[in-house]
């Protein structure tokens, strides 16, 4: 009886012996598998869900028409840069605000130097009804979300386009309908960037409401800027009246943007239909609410782009000498710098090339400095690396299009960027403990079918 109840003892200890050596040889696969799992997660970047919406999907032609562009996310959102493009025949693009850069094609918000992070931002855009027809107003390629981390990573992006049918405006002795009014954007005020309310009055609209920032009276312009980087000469200042600009461009109209001291004063611009090659004068007259009259004047040269297809023709370049400084101006005007150590790319060194009549400094592929394709560094709206075209004569920004450069090219060498780098480590770590995991898995197998003597 005892010699039994011994043997049927042993047995038990034997299999809780099994079932131990188990538990404790799959533990620490499971942990294994819960850290990468959670350093899996941690790589990965949050989602961002950009929506573009407005309350007159149908307006007749003459109809200002405000569009909503919102992005939002789970997490806090730390800057935000898109590229919107749409039919300039059937819309005219207004106004954005101080983040919103438009022209006759596309505009692009360029929210980047955000001082408060939210999960929700949105942006207000007016256009006016320009032409019967429709467009959709469609996201471009190179938009960048970027999360409130310690990485600063880029989120994903999903979104959907608006699409806008613009009508005929019919003939007829009734009154025009009432405009739509711009959205009240009541969610997170701190992240809205509406449209300067500083537009020409119509008669048959009240004039906006006072602004906080109003000087009663004034019949001034507090900001005033023409075109999509393109410089005046000297910088604008409310006081001073004229200035001077250089604008390549084949358009018969530069976008005009301003803002007044006196959200009630009344502003006109004239002169800004028909631009021809040369130059030409805009005026901006400014009306106080007491009558005193302020006129700004803009001596414009318009540079004309020949033998350039109009998708390259935006960005076609000029040289700009102001105040010492050198400039590259298109559509988009850059603001050449020195570049710091550690900027330019190695396996880049420096040469000089000419452009528009002028040496400027870049830097060619060490081997090849007959290349088609240079980097320049400057300013923009940002500071950074641009990739110049010689023989199209147009500058692209080399973030954006260093992809494409290297597969062009297979002897061109771009640097990865701190985000690419910690991804790419995160993969060498994860494939590191898969590795020391599947080996402690082996281990653990071979135990359990080991045979006890």
């Amino acid at each position: 009886m005892m010699a039994g109840g011994i043997a049927r003892n042993n047995t038990g200890i034997a299999g809780f012996g099994r079932i131990g050596r188990l538990f404790f040889g799959v533990l620490p696969v499971f942990f294994c598998l819960l850290f990468i799992g959670a350093d899996v997660k941690k790589a990965e970047a949050a989602g961002a869900a950009i929506s573009i919406t407005t309350k007159n999907p149908a307006p007749t032609v003459g109809d200002e028409v405000y569009v909503v562009i919102t992005v939002k996310s789970s997490e806090l959102i730390k800057g935000f840069e898109g590229y919107f493009s749409y039919d300039n025949r059937v819309l005219q693009f207004v106004t954005g605000g101080s983040v919103i850069h438009g022209n006759d094609d596309e505009f692009q918000i360029d929210d980047t130097k955000r001082t408060v992070s939210a999960t929700k931002i949105t942006y207000s855009v007016k256009f006016l009804a320009r032409g019967k027809g429709s467009t959709s107003i469609t996201l471009k390629k190179g938009v960048e979300v970027t999360a409130d981390n310690e990485d600063s990573s880029k989120m994903s992006i999903s979104y959907s386009p608006l699409n806008i049918v613009v009508n005929k405006k019919e003939a007829s002795n009734t009154p025009k309908p009432n405009r739509t009014e711009a959205p009240r954007e009541t969610e997170v005020p701190e992240a809205t960037d509406s449209p300067s309310p500083s537009e020409p009055p119509v008669s048959s609209s009240p004039k906006p409401t006072p602004g906080k920032n109003d000087i009663a009276g004034s019949n001034k312009l507090r900001k005033l800027s023409i075109g999509d980087g393109v410089l005046l000469a000297p910088d604008f200042s409310p006081k001073i009246k004229n200035y001077s600009a250089i604008a390549t461009t084949d358009d018969t109209k530069l976008p005009v943007a301003y803002e007044a001291e006196d959200s009630q004063a009344e502003v006109r611009v004239k002169g800004n239909k028909k631009l021809t090659e040369g130059k030409n004068t805009i005026k901006i007259a400014v009306t106080g609410t007491n009558g005193k009259k302020r006129v700004y004047n803009i001596s414009v040269t318009i540079q004309r782009i020949t033998g350039s297809n109009s998708k390259n023709s935006a960005n076609r370049l000029a040289v700009l000498e102001k105040g010492g400084k050198t400039y590259l101006t298109g559509s988009t005007t850059v603001q050449l710098l020195e570049p710091g150590k550690g900027t330019i790319p190695s396996g880049f060194a420096e040469i000089e090339i000419e452009l528009d009549g002028k040496n400027i400094t870049a830097y060619a592929l060490e081997g090849s400095k007959d290349s088609s394709f240079v980097l320049v560094y400057g300013k923009g709206s940002k500071k950074q690396l641009y990739l110049y075209d010689k023989k199209e004569n147009i500058l692209m920004p080399y973030e954006k299009v260093k992809s494409w450069y290297r597969s062009m090219d297979g002897k061109a060498v771009f640097e990865l960027t701190a985000q690419e780098k910690t991804v790419q480590s995160m993969k060498y770590v994860v494939g590191i403990m898969a590795a020391f995991c599947g080996l402690m898995a082996l281990f653990a197998v071979a135990a359990l079918l080991r045979p006890r003597r």
